[in-house]
């Protein structure tokens, strides 16, 4: 286990049927030369591919690879791919947050980390990856972070920009100066075989600070080679040997955020196009800016300004939503000011204003054809139109992505003013609820890329990837498929980004189950699944408080009343009823609040507060006992409480059916930590539950008995003093999971104790965590072991027993969150059918055929 890395049977493959997208991605890219494939590197530590365009995504990361923070599973947020024009397979990439470098030869299916390489760069991140188009002997890289639009800004103060993973207005000039999230020196460097030794060609007398936005190769002259960065447009003329930092060529600032490249192959002709970074700049009391859209027909001597149409007039800004952002999500970030300072140093509305957009794409088939984000989302911009588009070379601008209300509502004679169509173009799937749900969209999109072949345009809104295949005039929710034509049951595409919470199962429901999730409501399984595509699972996302006015809540635990299965109740530790328990009493049509256990309000910043409450049981015996746990620091990957000042962890309990709670932690570990509580299923009454701790906190195994307010402890394997799970197997069997990273094997792993008290490991290891034992076949058995908290475990992941633990085999395959579980099922029913959830791929079924078989 921790001397050699241990393949997984490769007969159990797991496959992701969670919703797809569902959480924040700021990188898609293209490959090249495939128009059929595309990579996307969401911020929930998953790297995905496509190979049919987005219809379906696979996992790029290794399952079978050691634990997460070793990054050796492959390229975490995948980050600037780039790939030989001459043999598709070979690519080369870097990661979002490391400066790690990753090969490929099959077309980015698998990754290597190549850490002699890495080395080379001397621990610089890479911001863009450029090959010589007609020969891929020839690489070059630049370094920056600059790309990642969620952790680099602009500002007054910073006009170059800074990397920043935190933003507050209050100390952004401190900031400015102090957080660096990589370690940074400006450098281009250049390769002459095929990435494997690098030479440092960087301008001489380049900024340290720089960052290098983007490198291009003139496909129709190797030795011509262009630069854009944040200190200016760089050109070289003999392969990188000498550069020429091109100055007063018409650019207002000189500070690329953002470039593209078109290339006729008819006329041999380069066309550049660069966002010259937008600065807002005092005007007595209004504002005035420069920078914007710019393109060089020559290539990069020169630069025309290609703003024309596309700023806000004054009657624009002055809508009331609008107006609002302008003071606080572009004027206040932008100057380190508060927004009612901002509107009191600049009360005066300019008669035009741009947006501080910050990407700009051009279809490859067509140089007319030009997109344009501004990203109001996180970076600092204001509404009103967060994709823009021109079909003329940009003489003219409109928004090609459009939903919300005031489209058609309060400001559609403005935006009609303007020749910008305003109907709503947009079709949602898991995100229906969006439709008009905001005056503009609350949140915009980080990214935009067009295909090889021009003909399909992916973009990112907020937490769902659209795609266009009519050049932007329609968009399509893509990270799902409807299983009817107008249903509200869906598929995920494979490239979900949502974190997972409890897996949730009750023996009277024998065709669904239920699955809490972060920020996406409480989903069901249905089973039209295969409508779309073979073997795949669908889920239906059940509206919170009702379809009508449904808002975003993360949902931790939940349970069904045990004496009418349409009673249900849930959870919610962040966003909308953060604190809450929240029923229905109609299966999920409307909810209402239970019981209040926190108010996120009364604990600091009510934004950032996330408390898991977990394992909701109701004792079927008592029906009005309802008990459940808040962890301070959970062994599931996704472990860790932001509680601001919540002390109060532990135990709780309901005496009078969920209305109100008490704390029960009389008898337990002072310091300790409870993991998981379960109901006895074979004694009255009685509950258990598993405290985690240390040699020297102990925790341990405890049981309540019956009417009883103290926890005793109860028996478990002699040594073992931090337990993370147990269960209780159908033939009355006792499994205890737990241990720490730095125990002994002794100490932790799987033990079983049989009716005499006897307690013997079936799983010699010194750190496991989720233990299950199916209902169908006492025999089956699953145990995972976490890598968090475990720095350099080697073979983290999902193990399965079929003989009562005297054997076991790892079932990784295709999971590339395998070792960041947050649940582990094994199906009630389906023999060899088996469910987790993950800290942020969303959920996975795995299914071994052979078991499948013995039922028959």
């Amino acid at each position: 286990m921790d001397t050699k890395k241990n393949d997984s049977d490769k007969s159990v493959v797991w496959k992701q049927f969670g919703p797809g997208g569902s959480g924040n991605n700021y990188f898609i890219y293209w490959h090249p030369t495939d128009p059929n494939v595309v990579f996307q590197g969401p911020n929930m530590g998953n790297s995905y591919a496509s190979y049919d365009k987005g219809n379906t995504y696979l996992g790029i990361m290794d399952a079978d690879g050691p634990g997460y923070s070793s990054r050796g599973r492959g390229p975490v947020e995948i980050y600037s791919p780039e790939f030989s024009h001459q043999d598709p397979d070979f690519g080369i990439c870097a990661m979002e947050d490391a400066n790690f470098i990753y090969f490929t030869n099959n077309r980015g299916k698998d990754w290597v980390r190549n850490d002699k390489v890495a080395k080379q760069f001397k621990d610089n991140h890479i911001n863009t990856f450029e090959v010589d188009p007609n020969d891929d002997t020839i690489w070059y890289a630049g370094t920056g972070d600059v790309r990642s639009s969620n952790n680099y800004f602009f500002s007054h103060e910073a006009p170059h920009g800074y990397s920043s993973s935190k933003i507050s207005s209050k100390s952004l000039k401190k900031r400015v100066a102090s957080m660096k999230k990589y370690k940074h020196d400006a450098r281009i460097w250049k390769s002459t075989d095929k990435g494997t030794t690098w030479c440092d060609i960087s301008p001489k007398g380049i900024n340290s600070a720089n960052q290098i936005t983007k490198i291009f190769v003139h496909p129709g002259n190797s030795k011509v080679v262009f630069a854009g960065t944040t200190y200016g447009f760089y050109k070289s003329e003999n392969g990188g040997k000498k550069w020429k930092l091109i100055t007063d060529s018409g650019l207002d600032n000189n500070i690329i955020r953002s470039m593209d490249m078109h290339y006729d192959v008819k006329t041999k002709k380069v066309t550049l196009f660069a966002v010259d970074l937008v600065k807002f700049i005092p005007n007595g009391k209004s504002i005035k800016y420069n920078g914007g859209i710019f393109k060089s027909k020559d290539e990069g001597d020169s630069w025309e300004r290609m703003n024309n149409n596309m700023p806000l007039k004054k009657d624009m800004l002055s809508s009331s939503l609008i107006k609002k952002s302008y003071y606080k999500y572009a004027l206040a970030p932008w100057f380190g000011i508060s927004e009612k300072e901002a509107r009191k140093k600049y009360p005066e509305l300019p008669e035009q204003m741009l947006h501080s957009v910050s990407m700009i794409r051009v279809n490859p088939k067509n140089v007319n054809h030009i997109l344009v984000v501004n990203n109001y989302k996180s970076q600092f911009t204001f509404y009103g139109g967060m994709l823009w588009r021109s079909d003329n070379g940009g003489e003219n601008w409109n928004v090609t992505l459009r939903n919300g209300k005031n489209w058609e509502g309060a400001d559609k004679k403005k935006w009609e003013t303007r020749n910008n169509p305003t109907s709503h173009n947009v079709s949602w799937i898991a995100q229906k609820e969006w439709e008009k749900r905001d005056a503009y969209d609350r949140k915009a999109g980080a990214c935009v890329e067009f295909n090889a072949d021009g003909t399909t345009i992916m973009y990112q809104v907020a937490k769902v990837v659209c795609v266009s295949n009519d050049n932007g005039d329609t968009w399509q929710e893509n990270d799902e498929q409807r299983t009817t034509k107008d249903g509200d049951n869906w598929v995920g595409a494979g490239n979900s980004n949502l974190p997972g919470e409890e897996i949730v199962q009750d023996k009277r429901i024998k065709d669904s189950f239920y699955l809490c999730s972060g920020e996406n409501s409480l989903l069901r399984t249905t089973n039209d699944g295969e409508n779309v595509r073979p073997g795949a699972l669908a889920v239906y996302k059940m509206k919170i408080p009702n379809e009508e006015s449904a808002v975003e809540c993360s949902t931790s635990s939940m349970a069904v009343d045990p004496k009418d299965t349409n009673i249900l109740y849930t959870l919610h530790y962040r966003e909308a009823y953060a604190g809450k328990m929240m029923t229905s009493i109609d299966h999920g049509k409307n909810w209402v609040p239970k019981a209040t256990l926190f108010d996120p309000k009364e604990l600091g910043n009510s934004v950032h507060i996330s408390i898991k409450m977990n394992h909701l049981r109701i004792d079927p015996d008592y029906p009005n006992r309802f008990y459940l746990v808040i962890a301070k620091d959970r062994i599931n990957d996704d472990g860790k409480n932001s509680a601001g000042t919540f002390k109060e962890f532990g135990v709780y309990r309901s005496l009078d059916g969920g209305n109100n709670f008490e704390i029960i932690n009389k008898g337990l570990p002072l310091k300790g930590n409870v993991q998981k509580l379960e109901l006895d299923p074979n004694n009255k009454g009685v509950v258990y539950v598993a405290v985690n701790g240390t040699k020297q906190n102990k925790g341990g195994l405890f049981m309540l008995k019956d009417g009883s307010d103290t926890w005793e402890k109860a028996d478990s394997p002699k040594g073992m003093y931090s337990v993370n799970d147990f269960y209780f197997s159908p033939d009355k069997t006792m499994y205890v999971s737990g241990g720490t990273w730095k125990g002994k094997t002794n100490e932790g792993g799987v033990w079983s104790s049989d009716k005499a008290n006897k307690w013997k490991q079936v799983f010699p290891y010194r750190f496991t965590n989720n233990i299950r034992v199916a209902e169908y076949d006492s025999s089956v058995l699953l145990v995972s072991i976490p890598s968090r908290k475990a720095s350099g475990i080697l073979n983290p992941g999902v193990y399965r027993s079929l003989n009562k633990g005297v054997t076991w085999t790892k079932i990784n395959m295709g999971n590339i969150q395998s070792d960041r579980l947050n649940d582990l099922e094994i199906d009630y029913t389906k023999r060899g059918v088996y469910y987790c959830s993950t800290y942020g791929a969303g959920y996975y079924k795995a299914v071994d055929p052979k078991e499948v078989a013995k039922k028959k």
